[in-house]
Order: C-alpha cells, then sequence, then structure tokens
C-alpha cells in the first residue's frame, strides 16, 4: 500500500517511534502492518495517522506519482542533451521530499549519475559509481544501466576505450531499453578505430534519436558517422558535408554541436595536409570553448599541432601553447594530453633523440595500454622508421606487427 510507505517514510524522516505515532489511534503493532502494507486500514485512521504527521497524505500520494514521473522525464532530458531542462527537472526533484524514500534512491542515483557525466562534474560522478559498486540484488534494467554509465565514464573521463568497451558489449537491450546505448558504442569503436563498427553502430543510434526527434543527437551521431568516412578520400565531399551540419547548427542554436563540428573539420584538414585550414577552424573551436572544458585540451592540442606542422608560427608561440597545454593538466600522467603536449615540447625545440626516447619508453606503452588503436599505429610506424634509420632492427621489429594493419601515412600527429 503506497500510503503505508508514505507514512513510514515521514515517521522515520520526523524521527518517531511506531508506537508514538499509534498513540491514541491504534497499536504499534497495526502501524507495523500499515507500514508494510499488510492489513486493510480505514480512511479515518490513515488521516488521523497524516495529521500526526503534519503531512496531508493525498498530496503526498500525487508528489510520489510525480517523481516517478520526473525521473523518466530527467532521464529523457539527459539523453537527448537538453542541459537546462535537465538542470531544471533537477530542482524540481531536489524540492521534492519523498525524492528520498527509499522506492526511488537507486533510480535517483542511476539518472543523477548520468546528470554529472553530462556536465562533467566528475568528482561526484565517481563518487556514486563508487557507491554502486556495493549494491546487491539489482534489477536486470540497474544492472545495465550501471553497464551503461560505467561505459560511458571510462570512455569520456578516463579515455580507457578498451575497458569502455567491455562494460558496453554487456548491456542486453532487452533489460535496458535505451537505444542511446548504440552511439555511446559506436564512440567507443571510433576511438579503437574500429570504423566499420563504429558506422554501423551509429547508424542504430541515428534511426533512434530520429524516431525520438532528438535533433541535437542526430547532429551528434551524423558527425560520428562522417567521422568514419575520412578516410575515404573524397575531401570536397566531406568539407561540403561538415559545412552543412555547421549551417544547421547555426539555424539551431545548437552551440555545442558547432564548437564540436569546427574541431573535427580541422582534424579533417590536419589529415589532408592543410595546415593553415586546421589551424583556422581549431582555433574557431578553441575561442568557442571555455579553458576549463575538458574539451578544450583537445582542440588546443590540434591548433598547436597544426602551427607547428605550417611552420610559419614564432617559437615562442608554440612553447607558449604547449605550457598552456601543460599548465591545465596539471602535470597529470592519467591523460594522452599529457603525454602529447610532453611530445610537442621535444618536438618545437628540435631535441629528436630525447622525443624518440620518450615516446618509446613513456607516450607509446600508454597509448598502447589505453587502446587508442589510430594513435598506437601512427606511432609504431614512426618507431619502425626512426629504429630503421638507426640500422636498429631489433628494436624495429618490435613494432614491425602494427605495419602489418593498414595506416594512411597522412594521418598528422605530433
Amino acid at each position: 500500500m503506497l500510503e503505508g510507505k508514505i507514512i513510514k517514510f515521514y515517521r522515520e524522516y520526523r524521527n518517531m517511534k511506531q508506537k508514538e505515532l499509534g498513540d491514541g489511534i491504534c497499536s504499534s503493532t497495526h502501524i507495523s502492518k500499515i507500514e508494510r502494507g499488510l492489513t486493510e486500514v480505514s480512511r479515518e485512521t490513515i488521516i488521523l495517522l497524516a495529521e500526526r504527521l503534519e503531512i496531508h497524505l493525498d498530496e503526498e500520494v500525487i508528489q510520489y506519482k510525480r517523481v516517478e514521473t520526473l525521473l523518466m522525464d530527467w532521464q529523457e532530458t539527459i539523453i537527448k542533451k537538453q542541459q537546462k531542462k535537465a538542470e531544471d527537472i533537477k530542482q524540481q526533484l531536489e524540492r521534492i521530499q519523498l525524492l528520498h524514500i527509499p522506492d526511488f534512491y537507486r533510480t535517483y542515483t542511476l539518472v543523477l549519475t548520468r546528470y554529472y557525466l553530462s556536465v562533467s562534474d566528475v568528482k561526484h560522478a565517481e563518487n556514486l559509481i563508487e557507491e554502486m559498486g556495493f549494491w546487491t540484488d539489482l534489477t536486470k534494467y540497474e544492472e545495465n544501466m550501471v553497464l551503461h554509465i560505467k561505459g560511458i565514464y571510462f570512455g569520456s573521463v578516463k579515455s580507457n576505450f578498451s575497458k569502455a568497451l567491455s562494460y558496453l558489449k554487456k548491456i542486453k537491450l532487452e533489460h535496458y531499453a535505451n537505444q542511446e546505448y548504440y552511439y555511446d558504442l559506436a564512440l567507443t569503436y571510433s576511438y579503437l578505430n574500429s570504423s566499420v563498427l563504429a558506422f554501423y553502430n551509429a547508424s542504430k543510434a541515428l534511426d533512434f534519436f530520429t524516431k525520438t526527434r532528438s535533433f541535437s543527437r542526430m547532429i551528434d551521431t551524423e558527425m560520428l558517422m562522417l567521422i568514419q568516412l575520412e578516410q575515404s578520400e573524397d575531401l570536397p565531399f566531406l568539407i561540403s558535408e561538415y559545412e552543412r551540419l555547421i549551417d544547421m547548427t547555426s539555424d539551431f542554436g545548437l552551440h555545442r554541436q558547432r564548437t564540436i563540428l569546427y574541431h573535427n573539420l580541422g582534424y579533417l584538414h590536419l589529415q589532408y595536409g592543410r595546415f593553415r585550414e586546421a589551424s583556422d577552424y581549431y582555433k574557431k573551436a578553441m575561442d568557442a570553448r571555455d579553458p576549463s572544458d575538458p574539451q578544450y585540451l583537445g582542440s588546443l592540442e590540434g591548433y598547436l599541432n597544426a602551427l607547428t606542422k605550417e611552420g610559419n608560427a614564432t617559437l615562442p608561440t608554440l612553447l607558449n601553447l604547449m605550457e598552456e597545454g601543460l599548465n591545465i593538466i596539471n602535470n597529470s600522467t592519467d591523460s594522452i594530453f599529457h603525454y602529447l603536449f610532453t611530445m610537442h615540447r621535444y618536438s618545437i625545440l628540435g631535441e629528436e633523440e630525447q622525443y624518440y626516447q620518450y615516446l618509446e619508453t613513456d607516450a607509446f606503452p600508454y597509448f598502447e595500454k589505453m587502446g587508442y588503436g589510430l594513435t598506437t599505429e601512427y606511432y609504431a610506424v614512426k618507431l619502425f622508421d626512426y629504429f630503421m634509420e638507426k640500422e636498429d632492427l631489433d628494436k624495429a621489429n618490435q613494432y614491425a606487427g602494427h605495419i602489418l594493419r593498414k595506416i594512411p601515412r597522412k594521418n598528422q600527429f605530433v
């Protein structure tokens, strides 16, 4: 009985004993049965108990059902990346006392974790993910949502795409009707350089976002699918598609997506050796982001890379950009950008021996461990070429296996 759950919640909230609540109304044994829904109870008794608890029970029942609806709506807005609406629902929920009834605890915690990940509040998200490790007797839906959350976390926060994939592949959609999962799976495959699987799963995600009329996520997914086509050699087509999407984001005020498109178009130009155009688009992405944005570092690194390869920037300019990157990272070694910006330092200063030593002993093992497929292959080729020039065949052979996997030489990294 829902009324019994509500009575128990407010009794415990007001630190009342069952005997104290029932005094003059009914026995503590009867209160216990009411709270557990084990007995029929008269309307008069319910009203008297509610009055003692200083609540309007009918209104509380309405609020209980409202929490259920708001939690579903909140998750939907997070999936659609409707940030303003998600924040509004979060505030509405926090004003409802019944949010803290045990019935809602796990659902609220799961959706709250998704919310924290969506706004890059890593500390709070990590605390909740750690707590989930102690949960027992999860429903099938809860099990799968935890897997999804961990997949998103290890991909978007830790950049450990192999581990992210290990969680995402365990999700069973028959128990978890959230096909947004296809997008996160596609994104992970993309980072692991599995373009066919990335495109396949992204197409499924696009169908889902189209059916749910999530225009913002449709743009996200089209961007991801476009990335998988970047080895097609049809540069004019790719540029025109990026420009089409940029125009669409401008028309609909999708600032976040437009910024990502600037970044991705910068990378496309970089791949094709169009360094001036690459630096222009990376700079647009940087200018559109706050340095505290986790994505800012990626645009900064791309901008520095493009300027270095273009060869027209002054040494102080390049060094200042490199130092900005390292300062943002704050010397953390748990980031791909720590390695990339350190490699930039050696490259900018022309310290070739130090560059390759650092690449061999520090950076490359990290890229390999984290499952950065394209990055690992690119630097394997670079190390192979370097050691072949040095006539160090033993070391060159260590990287020869990676060369058997096809990789376009035009990719432009540090």
